[in-house]
Formats: C-alpha cells, sequence, structure tokens
C-alpha cells in the first residue's frame, strides 16, 4: 500500500524511483516486471509501456531483442529513461514520447503493439479517464496481443477493506500534505476491462488483495461490446452535502468530482466551453455563475486541486485539458471551436501550444466566476480590473478558517486529554493570533508570514509574561508552557500564511520546493 501513497513523492525524484518502489513495495514491484519479461517478452516483439518510468523494465525487454515504446508525462523520468538508451547494448533501441494516457491516438496506428504494460498507472486516472484508455489500448493493440495492468484495487473482501482503509488513510493524508496529490483504487479492474472490450485470462493478488496483476487480451466478439459510457453531467447529477462541508473545514486537502463535461441550462452546438479544474468548490461556483448562460462547462482533472495551484504545481496543463476534451468527447457537441480558460491556469498552460494541439482558439477568461456571463456578453473581452485577484477580507476571513478548523479540531482533541481548560486557552490562542495575522496580513510589518508570526508570538510572550508577574504575582516563566503553546501556535499559523492570502511563494512552499516535492 505504501507504493501508492508515496509514489509521488517519489515521482519528484526520479533517480530514486525505481529503488525506492521496489522497497515500499516489499519486492512485488520488481517481481512483476520479471514475470513479464520472463513470460511475455519475446524478440521483435513490439512493447509499449504506459507510464514508463525511467524505463527500468523497457530496458529489460530491449536486451531480449523487444522493439520498445515508453510513453510518460514526466519530463523529470523520461530524462533518465533516455540516458539508459544512450550508450552500449541499448543506444537508440527505444522510443520515448511524454504524453498523457489520454494522447495515446496521437502517436500510434492500429494494431501496432503484442504487449502493452500500464503500472501503478489507473489508480491515478477517473472512470471516464479509464474508458477511454482501456478502448485505446484495444485499438492499438494487435489481435493476439497482451496487455499487462498492475494497480491498486479495491479489496473483495470487506475485512480486507477496512484493513486497507485504515492502513491507507493516514498514508494518503501524510502524502498530500508533503505532494498534494493522492490516487483512487479501482474499484473493478476486471469489469472495467470487460466493458471496454477485454477479457481477463489471468489475476494476481497481494497486500491484502489491495494489489493486482491483471492479464488481459482483446475479447474474441469484441465488436459486440458495448462501448458507451456517459459523456457529459447536469450540475444536479453529483450534489454531494458531504463535499460541500469539506469544502469549508477541509481546504488543505484535495475534494474531486469526476472530471468530463457538463451542460448548463440548454447548451448546444453553438454554446461557449468553459474550463475548470475538477475541485468541488470551483466546480459548483462555475456552475452557479454560469446560471442562465446556456454553455458547457468542461472540468479538467487536476487532482481535485483548485486551479491556481493546480496550473503551478503541474497538473492543470494542455495535456489535461485535452485529456477532459477527448474523454467527454467534446468535439463531437460543439460546432463553435473556442475553449475559455480560467485566468488563473496560466502558469501550468501554453495557449499556443493548446491552440496547436487540438485547432481550437483559446482565450483566457476573468479571474474570478462571477464575470463569467459579463465576459461572454462583451464578446470575450474582459476589462484590466477582471484580470487582478483580489485578498478583501471576506476572503481572508474565509481561509482563516477553511484552512485552519482541522488543524484546531486536532489540537483540540489532543488537548482534551490533558486538561480542559488548556482547550479554552488554546482555541483562544489559536483563533485570537489567527484573526489578527489573517485580517490584519496587510497591515502588519513584514512582508514574510513568518515575520508577521513572529512579530505577534513576541507580543503573545509578552502579553503572557505581564499577566503571569503582575496579575498573578507569580515568576514570569511560571507559565512557560503557555508561553511555548503560544509561540508554536502563531508560527504554525505564519508558515503558509504569504501564499494563503498574499498569493506570493510562502516559507510552506519554499521548504516543500527545496525538499524537492511539487506544490
Amino acid at each position: 500500500m505504501l507504493s501508492y501513497v508515496f509514489m509521488k513523492i517519489l515521482e519528484s525524484r526520479p533517480a530514486r524511483y525505481d529503488r525506492g518502489i521496489n522497497i515500499l513495495t516489499g519486492g512485488h514491484a520488481n517481481k512483476v516486471k520479471n514475470e513479464i519479461i520472463a513470460t511475455l517478452v519475446k524478440p521483435d516483439i513490439r512493447v509499449l509501456d504506459v507510464g514508463c518510468g525511467t524505463g527500468q523494465l523497457l530496458a529489460q525487454a530491449a536486451r531480449l531483442g523487444a522493439k520498445v515504446t515508453g510513453i510518460d508525462i514526466s519530463e523529470g523520468m523520461l530524462t533518465i529513461a533516455r540516458k539508459r538508451f544512450e550508450s552500449g547494448d541499448l543506444k537508440r533501441k527505444g522510443t520515448f514520447y511524454q504524453a498523457g494516457v489520454t494522447e495515446l491516438d496521437t502517436f500510434f496506428a492500429d494494431d501496432s503493439f503484442d504487449l502493452i504494460t500500464a503500472t501503478l498507472v489507473f489508480s491515478e486516472l477517473h472512470r471516464v479517464q479509464r474508458h477511454w484508455a482501456l478502448r485505446e489500448f484495444t485499438r492499438i493493440l494487435k489481435p493476439s496481443g497482451v496487455l499487462v495492468l498492475a494497480d491498486e484495487v479495491r479489496p473483495r473482501k470487506r475485512l480486507k477493506r477496512i484493513i486497507h482503509f485504515l492502513v491507507r488513510f493516514p498514508l494518503a493524508v501524510i502524502t498530500y500534505l508533503l505532494s498534494q496529490i493522492t490516487t483512487n483504487a479501482i474499484p473493478d479492474m476486471a469489469k472495467e476491462l470487460l466493458g471496454a472490450g477485454f477479457e481477463v485470462f489471468h489475476e494476481k493478488r497481494s497486500l491484502l488483495g489491495s494489489f493486482a496483476v491483471v492479464f488481459a487480451r482483446k475479447h474474441a466478439r469484441l465488436d459486440s461490446i458495448n462501448a458507451s459510457v456517459d459523456t457529459f453531467l447536469l450540475p444536479e447529477d453529483d450534489i454531494s452535502a458531504l463535499k460541500t462541508i469539506w469544502d469549508f473545514i477541509g481546504r488543505w486537502f484535495p475534494n474531486p468530482v469526476e472530471p468530463g463535461l457538463r451542460k448548463i441550462g440548454n447548451a448546444g452546438t453553438h454554446s461557449p466551453v468553459f474550463i475548470t479544474g475538477n475541485f468541488h468548490l470551483t466546480v459548483r461556483r462555475v456552475e452557479k455563475a454560469l446560471f442562465g448562460t446556456d454553455s458547457w462547462l468542461l472540468v479538467a482533472p487536476t487532482q481535485g486541486i483548485n486551479v491556481w495551484c493546480a496550473s503551478s504545481g503541474g497538473e492543470m496543463t494542455e495535456h489535461s485539458i485535452i485529456s477532459a476534451m477527448k474523454t467527454s468527447s467534446l468535439e463531437d457537441r460543439v460546432v463553435y471551436r473556442n475553449l475559455i480558460l480560467p485566468q488563473l491556469c496560466a502558469p501550468g498552460v501554453n495557449r499556443k501550444v493548446l491552440e496547436d494541439l487540438t485547432g481550437w482558439k483559446v482565450d483566457f477568461g476573468p479571474v474570478y466566476a462571477r464575470d463569467l456571463s459579463n465576459f461572454v456578453q462583451h464578446n470575450n473581452e474582459k476589462s484590466s480590473e477582471q484580470c487582478i485577484v483580489h485578498y478583501p477580507l471576506s476572503f481572508r476571513l474565509e481561509m482563516l478558517f477553511c484552512m485552519n478548523a482541522l488543524v484546531w479540531l486536532t489540537i483540540a482533541i489532543i488537548a482534551s486529554f490533558v486538561n480542559m481548560w488548556w482547550v479554552a486557552l488554546g482555541t483562544v490562542l489559536f483563533w485570537g493570533a489567527g484573526l489578527i495575522l489573517y485580517a490584519g496580513f496587510p497591515y502588519l510589518p513584514g512582508s514574510s508570514g513568518w515575520w508577521k508570526a513572529a512579530l505577534l508570538s513576541i507580543f503573545a510572550v509578552f502579553g503572557i509574561t505581564l499577566f503571569t508577574a503582575y496579575v498573578h504575582n507569580l515568576p514570569w516563566w511560571t507559565h512557560w508552557e503557555w508561553i511555548f503553546v503560544a509561540v508554536v501556535l502563531t508560527l504554525w499559523l505564519g508558515f503558509d500564511l504569504k501564499g494563503i492570502v498574499g498569493g506570493n511563494l510562502s516559507e510552506a512552499e519554499s521548504l516543500m520546493h527545496k525538499l524537492g516535492v511539487k506544490s
């Protein structure tokens, strides 16, 4: 299980990826590769490894005489993979493409490969993406070819599912805090394969049934397989009270909705197409802003992260938008070829590249969803004011609660085992310091969030010591534990403050970048 939740951390350090994944899977990663090499790889067969990483499997296959091709979204991984094939017995024996799984149709013709493999890839994809990818596999795999998928799956037995959840959940939380990424266990891999035109002839499970290696061939009656999949949703189709609550207490964590196409009003072939990420709060607010405007809303897969963070962290790119366009069959529904992107996705999306790859005209819309209708009414023109990000008091107070509610709850629960007085005093210190820092951010001296917090903690220390000495008539250091708590809580609140309400790189993000982790 560790491999799934720590995989993204390892991906930020490609040179250590193979060794790290093998250690974390207890050797299962290498066992899967060795079994594939021993049983399926023969001279002159054509092999495609989807999500090839550093190319370890392809290097082994190439040494046996196979003609190998790799595809991966990570530039760092592919740099190492290509180096493997630059010299020695592997020189010029491998072909690599940097692309997402839903861009397979760009590179490969029908019946191109004898063997297709994908390890720890499908658990990163949503249902419609997996379906699209599997349909592509049926197209590019030869009639006698074999597909091998190795990935995280949902255990079949209830007890194992419970154990799997209890072990996985805290690890997933830790991983997200470090890498801002999570994965999802596949509910029923065999069923999805069957629905896409494959028949499973061998399956092995390990790690409490949560890791499956599935071997499949194209179904003999492929033409009779139902290839349909829902291609759009209505705003009311996936309303979730739980996700809405999570929007306001768990803003630290991803809150994804199913990516794909949403129909707003009576959208038709000439209606505008807006793009956003699959963060629940963003989707709900954009849908609300577009109410009364007949339009299409295309939700790109961004790991359940908001647009700005996703684009800065490499999750909202041309690849993710193209992926959503393909899996939703957007081109079959819209004649008016114009995409309207959120202004805040500009750090991660190259407009010219997207236009060249899709043939669509691309415009950046306003910063705020509330201005979308006005933007359309003015022929996709926006004012200079609509290009500016603002941090009003209402927003800063919202972020104070959303970003810190779970932190406070955790502290309160721990403190309750010590003394309820600690809970009360800790609550006053925590929210009091938070209110001063968030509400007063533009006015407090210093540009650093930590500097502002440090100044506030000094005042807190003075306040506690003066209260102890002159009200309680005790030595000033008597309540040293409260001095310590006040300093720690205040500095914690300032750690990511500059990024949350200042729109700049915070101390937290700087630390993550130094550790080699995207944010």
